[in-house]
């Protein structure tokens, strides 16, 4: 019998300095990512609290596979620690899981600057894939909005 639960990890290094980004993941500036990269999000709507506040719920319309999906996820922000983990809450990602949570930490290393990024998933059932492709549009999407952000 296969496993329901599972975990992906990928990393981006990134040449922006990684505050952009991980307060486009946090929350705080989460709707410039509709500017920057229109072809993959289409909009991101603030549902409860405040933009990048801890314990905030928003709504992410994104592109995923040419396929228009939605996602409302809860923010959880560790600013010290420079991790974001965001829980799905409703939308097309709990259609084929019964929990998906992603979460972002970023790493300077010295020279360079890492996004790491984690998937923990559970599958509804053994029929359902790892949800890769949204690994692999996670990866696209977090290097789109550094080479955006290294042109500014």
């Amino acid at each position: 019998m296969a496993a329901l639960t599972g975990k992906l990890e990928g990393e981006v290094e990134i040449k922006s300095n990684g505050d952009d980004i991980f307060h486009m993941c946090a929350g705080k500036k989460s709707q410039h990512t509709a500017n920057l990269c229109p072809e993959k999000i289409q909009s991101v709507d603030l549902h409860e609290g405040e933009w990048g506040d801890h314990g905030s719920i928003k709504e992410w319309t994104f592109v995923a596979d040419g396929k228009v999906e939605k996602n409302k996820e809860k923010v959880s922000v560790d600013e010290e620690n420079k991790t974001v983990h965001l829980t799905a809450l409703e939308g097309h990602l709990l259609e084929v899981y019964k929990s998906y949570n992603i979460i972002f930490q970023f790493i300077h290393n010295g020279e360079t600057n890492v996004v790491k990024i984690t998937i923990e998933y559970e599958k509804k059932n053994e029929d359902v894939p790892p949800p890769q492709k949204y690994m692999d549009f996670v990866i696209s999407l977090i290097k789109d909005l550094d080479a955006k952000l290294v042109e500014e």
